[in-house]
């Protein structure tokens, strides 16, 4: 007995390590194709292969059997592509120099509808695929709370009851903190018992813990690196929200421990949590003038 399946999958990924025009010739090749045969051409050819994208239909294929449909009966029906941010890494070389490696990436996404959807003329949707760049939704670029807040101005990034919102260093209007340059905006919840200044007190303690914890790659304070883009206290638990120069990145867990040992001193902090935020993509204009002389004197240029 066969049964129709009037379903539609859509499998994303905003930052895709592949450039933009490979991926748009990968899609074009595979759209109208059985999803299977579709990610073997791409991962064996015949002709240009993509593998990258062909690990998104790897993906596509596991979240089709999860949803109860069966991957043999999906073709790969439309899909699009957009520029997204560059994947920004350090290269050393000799004599103790340093330089950046920036690794293009895309937003890709792409549809899997049913064979039967399609039968008709063989014709498919491709309109993702047919605009050309100009035609196409602009990147989004950086939202109002990455922007700098002016004095006074409100429903700006780290103003009072915003908590763990990012926003740019030194933002005024900070309750019981004062505005420092390198610094991320912080917000506080206060303990049970502890009075509000005693808290704000707290997020700048822990601001000064973070300042002595070192990359080890780039020799130079993650405050100055821009890779603080919030500090809250919650009760009696730190909660920071960083980034690193790439998602990729293998210091995650070198920088939690690193973190844990700064901060065991403090007093009133029982416990922290680091909440990861890859997007937007760290960038080097985040590094502040300190860290910028530091860098030169290691060895970069920047």
């Amino acid at each position: 007995m066969s049964r129709t399946l009037a379903a539609e999958l859509h499998t994303d990924e905003p930052r895709l390590r592949v450039a933009e025009g490979d991926a748009r010739t990968a899609l074009r090749t595979v759209v109208g194709r059985p999803v299977v045969s579709a990610r073997a051409r791409l991962r064996f050819g015949p002709g240009r292969t993509c593998e990258p994208v062909a690990r998104l239909l790897d993906r596509a294929i596991v979240q089709a059997e999860g949803a109860g449909l069966d991957p043999g009966l999906l073709i790969v029906a439309d899909g699009s592509v957009q520029a997204a941010e560059d994947i920004i890494r350090v290269r050393r070389r000799a004599h103790g120099n340093a330089d950046w490696i920036r690794s293009p990436t895309c937003a890709v996404q792409i549809i899997l509808r049913p064979a039967g959807l399609h039968a008709t003329a063989g014709l498919h949707a491709t309109a993702g695929l047919d605009r050309s760049p100009a035609a196409e939704p602009p990147v989004p670029g950086p939202q109002p709370a990455d922007l700098p807040a002016e004095p006074g101005a409100p429903g700006q990034a780290g103003a009072p009851g915003q908590a763990g919102v990012p926003g740019r260093a030194g933002a005024p209007g900070q309750a019981g903190v004062p505005a420092q340059a390198g610094v991320p905006p912080q917000a506080s919840v206060p303990a049970e018992g502890v009075p509000a200044e005693s808290a704000d007190e707290r997020v700048a303690a822990v601001l000064a813990a973070l300042s002595d914890v070192i990359d080890p790659d780039l020799g130079v304070n993650i405050i100055d690196l821009g890779f603080v883009r919030a500090v809250a206290v919650e009760g009696r638990t730190a909660a920071i929200t960083m980034t690193l120069t790439s998602a990729a990145c293998p210091l995650t867990g070198v920088m939690e421990s690193q973190i844990r040992a700064g901060l065991a001193p403090l007093g009133g902090i029982e416990n922290f949590r680091i909440d990861w935020q890859w997007i937007p993509a760290w960038r080097p204009a985040d590094i502040t003038d300190g860290g910028r002389e530091e860098l030169r004197a290691i060895g970069f240029t920047i």
